[in-house]
């Protein structure tokens, strides 16, 4: 059984971002970037996970990777003092497994390098940096 502890990933600009462990609200598991020092704008990390029962027979894990984006602000008022920082948008990856009980370490571990690979595609890449569409 894996214990939670801080995930370090790297951005596109080859930086380490470290998110440390944060929570847990009910079942779900919240990691934080905090290089950002506004909470609202800090990367988040979740997984929610379930594990196999008589009434649903597979295992569950769904991880969601959240990269807010804050507001330009500018001062509006005359002391100059910047309004409070709001979320603008949100960018938002989700990577769910789901395996049946019956399910060998051999087929789970065969899935997990062919989505390993998936994301490595140049077509997946250019989908995700360039907004092309598959057709």
């Amino acid at each position: 059984m894996g214990i939670r502890s801080t995930i370090v990933l790297t951005d596109a600009a080859s930086a380490a971002r470290s998110f440390l462990p944060f929570g847990p609200v009910g079942d779900v598991l919240t990691w934080r970037d905090r290089t950002q020092s506004i909470e609202a704008g800090q990367n988040r990390l979740t997984l929610n996970q379930r594990v196999a029962t008589k009434a649903n027979p597979a295992h569950k894990a769904a991880w969601r990777l959240e990269a807010p984006v804050l507001a330009q602000t500018s001062p509006s008022t005359s002391t100059g003092i910047q309004p409070v920082p709001t979320v603008d948008h949100r960018n938002t990856a989700f990577l769910e497994f789901v395996f049946h009980e019956r399910s060998d370490a051999a087929e789970r571990k065969d899935l997990l390098y062919m989505i390993r690979d998936l994301v490595d595609e140049a077509i997946v890449g250019q989908q995700v940096e360039n907004l092309d569409f598959i057709y």
